[in-house]
């Protein structure tokens, strides 16, 4: 007797059309690459920052093999959002030096925080990358992903939490960032040898998060000439009506356009 006892049920009359999974596009900077990575796990749990109503805890570390993911989340006695998915940290627009800041510090002395406007970068950035992001929860507690790239060199990496609206003073925790790294070497490729995505030819710019395929331009563009124009052979203009005489009689038809 098979456990599942239902049977197989007939497919849907309009079917989701079949898309593919393209390569990877080796840019680790941007975000966590999910689709085509399964990453170790850090079980290291524990809080980053506490008051009388409010805690700020660490649920857990997904280690990526160039970048790590902090898993975070915020408990409280009282209303924290209306919209959890929103999350706590926005770095999308200038920082709110009361509101929950997060960041973290090398040991070389290297550092990013959410207190910077989060723009992807097209390009391979000379720092560290930090960013936040929503992962719902409700209105007691919301969960968060602290993305950062590159993975942090040996030594202990500082995690650091401030909260002065919920009266979390700026606290430090150090994790082991020998151990995040040595972890990194444990994430698994999912889908080795995957076709890369076809440009047709033309290069793929992206801008944030909407890919746009725009032509290779010459560096120095030259408005191309104007086209010959067709020569049209006007029309004679058309004669206008004689005026009535004085003493004439008046036309008992008027003009088809006057009907």
């Amino acid at each position: 007797m098979s456990f599942f006892t239902d049977g197989p049920r007939s497919r849907p009359l309009f079917p989701v059309p079949e898309q593919e999974l393209f390569g990877y596009n080796g840019r680790p900077w941007v975000e966590t690459p999910h689709e085509y990575i399964v990453p170790a796990i850090l079980p290291w749990s524990m809080p980053l920052g506490r008051a009388e109503r409010t805690i700020v805890a660490l649920r857990g570390i997904e280690v990526w093999p160039e970048s790590v993911s902090f898993q975070l989340s915020v408990y409280s006695r009282d209303l924290l959002l209306d919209e959890p998915g929103e999350g706590l940290i926005d770095h999308r627009r200038v920082p709110d030096y009361n509101a929950l800041l997060v960041g973290v510090l090398f040991p070389d002395g290297r550092r990013a925080s959410s207190e910077t406007i989060s723009v992807p970068s097209a390009t391979k950035p000379d720092q560290p990358v930090l960013r936040a992001q929503g992962l719902g929860g409700s209105a007691f507690h919301v969960d968060h992903e602290i993305f950062l790239w590159p993975l942090p060199p040996d030594g202990p990496l500082e995690f650091i939490v401030q909260w002065l609206d919920r009266d979390i003073e700026e606290s430090r925790t150090s994790l082991d960032g020998t151990a995040i790294r040595d972890a990194a070497k444990e994430a698994g490729e999912i889908w080795p040898g995957l076709p890369a995505r076809e440009s047709h030819g033309l290069p793929v710019r992206r801008v944030g998060a909407q890919a746009m395929i725009t032509p290779a331009w010459p560096r120095e563009s030259q408005a191309p000439p104007p086209l010959p124009q067709p020569q049209r052979s006007s029309p004679p203009p058309a004669e206008a009506p004689a005026p009535p005489q004085r003493g004439a009689p008046l036309p008992t038809r008027l003009p088809r356009r006057a009907r």
